[in-house]
């Protein structure tokens, strides 16, 4: 195991079988699993699809994994925040993993990114991320991340995992998410960068980060253009829903 690469191994098989049935792998699909290590999920994966790419960043483990796989499986060395998705297969496919927690946020950017040729993604992260991924406005676990991955995807909550399931075992429990993509949305990285500033203290009102993100728009501007969103002055940034992001957005975004 290395430490660098957040390696678990997960070896339960049951619930290697319930990440498979949540993903509802067909027998005609393609797979990308994110991850392999040291086999168990590419295994299931295999006897489930027609194909399953796994991407593997330690070079170590490739041997074994391309030894003892059945022969729909290929490994690909590489690392999986530089690798081109849409050069993997010709095909869209199902993308699959036990997601490193040390790079789960960047990895669901690049996955974001490459949705045009992911069909959708299911993955096991920390129990914690994936409660900010899917929580809803006006919790506490409502964050930058939450409306990042919303605004592109419907966050399907699965089931938690314990860390006995895992060796070595982790610190954290883990839980499996699954992201449908939501038809038609266009790239929005001006507005989600606008959001996560927007977030930039909790603590703070929405008023407040507004008046620190734009120092040239006198107090009352800023109150004015939120009364014409329809938000509260002492709204806080884990109030708003993702429209009524929008629309402050709208007002401010482009300053």
């Amino acid at each position: 195991m290395k430490k660098r690469f957040g390696q678990h191994f997960l070896s339960d098989k049951s619930i290697l079988r319930r990440i498979i049935a949540f993903a509802n792998i067909e027998p005609d699909h393609a797979v990308v699993e994110i991850g392999p290590g040291a086999g168990s999920l590419t295994r299931e994966l295999a006897a489930a699809a027609h194909r399953v790419i796994g991407i593997e960043i330690d070079r170590d483990l490739i041997p074994a994994l391309r030894n003892g796989m059945p022969s729909n499986v290929e490994i690909v060395e590489g690392d999986a925040l530089d690798l081109d998705f849409a050069t993997l297969a010709a095909e869209p496919f199902h993308l699959v993993g036990n997601l490193p927690y040390n790079v789960a946020t960047p990895l669901f950017k690049r996955f974001i990114a490459a949705r045009r040729h992911i069909l959708d993604v299911t993955v096991m992260i920390q129990k914690e991320v994936a409660q900010r991924i899917a929580a809803r406005p006006g919790s506490g676990e409502y964050s930058p991340l939450s409306v990042l991955v919303q605004y592109y995807a419907d966050v399907k909550y699965g089931f938690s995992v314990p860390p006995g399931a895992f060796r070595p075992r982790p610190k954290v429990d883990s839980s499996v998410i699954r992201l449908e993509w939501r038809p038609d949305v266009a790239d929005a990285t001006a507005f989600t960068d606008f959001v996560h500033r927007a977030f930039s203290s909790r603590r703070k009102t929405l008023a407040n980060n507004l008046l620190a993100m734009f120092p040239s728009i006198p107090r009352e501007a800023v109150i004015e253009r939120l009364h014409a969103c329809a938000i509260k002055p002492g709204a806080r940034p884990e109030e708003l829903s993702i429209p009524e992001f929008q629309r402050v957005y709208n007002q401010f975004g482009l300053q």
